[in-house]
């Protein structure tokens, strides 16, 4: 799950692509909630942060960060998310790394942004979170959730996608769970998915937005990695900004 940000006057921030939003499955109404923001500086460090109101809210810390008001740095990857990376030794990393657009050299980071670090009856997972102020221009990828739930025709239609092709996006108002919900679909609005939940206060922040297909699996992939998807466009307001979106880092 890469980020591209550019600023207003054509400069180009590598470390703004360097910022996960970590969020958590409730097992029973499927929804996600923020915990917390995961960053790598440009010279290779990590931070992690808890959102204020997840510290608030009395969330189950993640094993490893039991402090929800503590700013936890490392030289290396926190073992919560290093865990998350597929290892060297098993035997289809490199069919799992090709269905995501990467090789085998990729840096674990790199694969999180991707894969989301999404593990077999887990409920944590990794979403792009791009620094952007208004005005800049940004380039978000991300994998489309809620593809098993589609009808057979539409996982169909994704095995058949090819590169670059365009997508919209229409909102979904009868969705029972989510209200907001955007689905993502061909241009014939066949619905292929769903951007995920915790991404759409970010996508509502977007003017001139536009979709494409980044990588499309057939159904030799899991449901999870069938679709990966980039929006563009330009930022009206400041993304993740808001007291819903303030840690103990921002707020001290």
């Amino acid at each position: 799950m890469t980020v591209v940000l550019t600023h207003a006057g054509g400069q180009t921030d590598i470390a703004a692509a360097s910022r996960l939003l970590v969020t958590r499955r409730d097992p029973s109404t499927r929804m996600y909630s923020p915990l917390g923001f995961l960053t790598r500086d440009g010279w290779g460090s990590y931070r992690f942060a808890y959102l204020r109101v997840a510290a608030e809210s009395g969330a189950r810390p993640l094993p490893g960060l039991p402090d929800a008001r503590t700013t936890y740095r490392s030289e290396r990857l926190f073992p919560i998310f290093a865990e998350r990376v597929m290892s060297s030794r098993r035997p289809d990393r490199q069919a799992s790394l090709e269905a995501l657009g990467l090789g085998l050299d990729a840096a674990p980071f790199e694969v999180l942004q991707r894969s989301g670090g999404l593990r077999v009856g887990d409920t944590i997972e990794l979403l792009p979170a791009p620094v952007a102020d208004a005005g800049d221009n940004v380039q978000c990828e991300f994998l489309v959730h809620g593809v098993r739930y589609m009808s057979r025709e539409a996982q169909a239609r994704i095995g058949r996608l090819s590169e670059g092709e365009v997508l919209r996006l229409v909102r979904d108002p009868q969705n029972p769970v989510q209200p907001r919900a955007l689905l993502v679909t061909d241009r014939d609005e066949l619905a292929l998915g769903y951007v995920p939940d915790p991404l759409l206060d970010m996508v509502d922040r977007i003017t001139g937005l536009g979709v494409s297909v980044v990588r499309a699996n057939g159904p030799e992939v899991g449901f999870h990695q069938r679709l990966l998807v980039q929006v563009s466009g330009v930022a009206a307001a400041t993304l993740f900004s808001g007291a819903e979106w303030e840690t103990s880092e921002s707020a001290a």
